[in-house]
């Protein structure tokens, strides 16, 4: 049976405010997501609070000691209990000499003994897992293991009973019980135990991610949903607290899924089973379509790295308008009688070196005939005099140039 929330909250309250959290008084905050960013706030502070104070008691703790074994504080509570139970055994060993075997008085007697030594070896036992449970439960806390996704009020009351802070009662019978300071009480079966951050899964998720990227191959359909449907099987298998772990703990590649604000995180802890499942179901394909996104760009990025593109150099005419200011100049001077033998010289080496450079060809300039002669740099020597003729002219050198993109493609 699981612990009253109530009762979580009230000694989780006492111990998480003890010593620097104070009470947010009300601001007037009614936006939505100031609301919920502020109770995102306050559950850090609490989940810090815990933190360093299990780390200060740890830190405190005398290193000579165990800290499984039983404080100083619980002593005087176990030897009253051993004391009682002692004499309830000595004198019913003492009564029962004087009795007939077999008796009702002889086996009443018995019987007292008998639950005397039960009683102490199950007190005994239940200290035992107390000193096992803090051992555990506050290395993990004070390292982080747990999920954020756990409930700070239930990581508070746990800390609160393993850093020593409520007061324990023993009944008859010799089991163990915390005080909450209003005359409730609770045993530690009946706390709620926090999980840990689903690194296993984790570690798996990652493990597809990179190899994804390392072999260089473009996933095909068949391979994404054969991928994903191990992860999927991976994630169920973790159950609930492995979902809720794996949106909010940052755990594959450190990459932040969700804050913890959102309104789905609350559907799945609502009582109504129909509306937690749905609120699962969700969540859990939000990660894996988060997931299977990351795989297929893991499998682009590192099939582009074995493969690289090679950058095609751009077309004559696309260098030929990024030189337009250069080229206008000369196609003017080339109409103008007076300037156009040295513009039409100016032409053809400005076209070698600025334009024609990106291809395997090159233009001379014939005075006599006065036009331009193309020539392809492939052909052998003996026939590169047979290259195509343009007119000395814009539009020969424009009619040109396309006409080599042109056997560019």
């Amino acid at each position: 049976m699981a612990i009253d929330p109530t009762l979580v909250k009230s000694v989780a309250r006492a111990y998480e405010y003890q010593n620097f959290v104070p009470e947010v008084e009300s601001i007037g905050i009614t936006d939505i997501t100031q609301r919920l960013a502020k109770g995102k706030q306050l559950k850090r502070i609490k989940d810090e609070n815990i933190q360093k104070e299990v780390k200060s008691y740890i830190d405190k703790y005398p290193p000579d000691i165990p800290l499984e074994k039983i404080p100083e504080k619980y002593r005087s509570a176990i030897s009253e209990f051993s004391f009682k139970q002692k004499k309830i055994y000595s004198d019913a060993v003492a009564s029962r000499v004087n009795m007939k075997a077999g008796t009702d008085e002889y086996q009443e007697q018995t019987d007292l003994m008998n639950g005397a030594l039960q009683s102490i070896s199950n007190l005994k036992s239940q200290w035992d897992t107390f000193g096992q449970g803090k051992k555990e439960n506050l290395g993990d806390i004070s390292s982080g293991n747990y999920s954020l996704a756990n409930n700070s009020d239930n990581l508070g009351l746990i800390a609160s009973v393993y850093t020593d802070k409520l007061d324990a009662s023993i009944s008859d019978s010799g089991d163990l019980s915390f005080l909450t300071g209003d005359g409730g009480s609770f045993s530690l079966n009946d706390i709620d135990q926090p999980f840990l951050k689903a690194s296993e899964e984790a570690m798996y998720i990652e493990q597809e991610l990179v190899k994804a990227h390392d072999d260089g191959v473009m996933l095909s359909e068949a391979s994404v949903n054969l991928k994903m449907s191990q992860i999927r099987k991976v994630i169920e298998k973790g159950g609930i607290d492995s979902i809720k772990s794996l949106a909010l703990d940052n755990l594959v590649a450190n990459v932040e899924l969700y804050d913890g604000s959102e309104e789905i995180f609350e559907r799945i802890d609502s009582d109504d089973p129909a509306v937690s499942l749905e609120a699962r179901t969700q969540l859990e394909n939000d990660l894996l379509s988060k997931y299977k996104t990351s795989l297929i760009s893991q499998s682009q990025t590192g099939y582009n790295a074995k493969n690289p593109v090679k950058a095609k150099p751009p077309t004559s005419m696309e260098v030929l308008n990024s030189k337009s200011k250069m080229f206008e100049t000369l196609f003017i001077d080339v109409k103008d009688e007076s300037k156009a033998p040295i513009a039409k010289a100016n032409l053809q080496k400005n076209l070698n070196m600025q334009v024609l450079r990106y291809t395997d060809y090159y233009v001379d300039y014939d005075k006599e005939t006065d036009q331009f002669f193309l020539y392809d740099k492939n052909e052998k020597q003996d026939f590169q005099d047979e290259g195509a003729i343009y007119p000395a002219t814009g539009a020969g050198v424009i009619r040109m140039l396309k006409e080599i993109d042109s056997s560019r493609l």
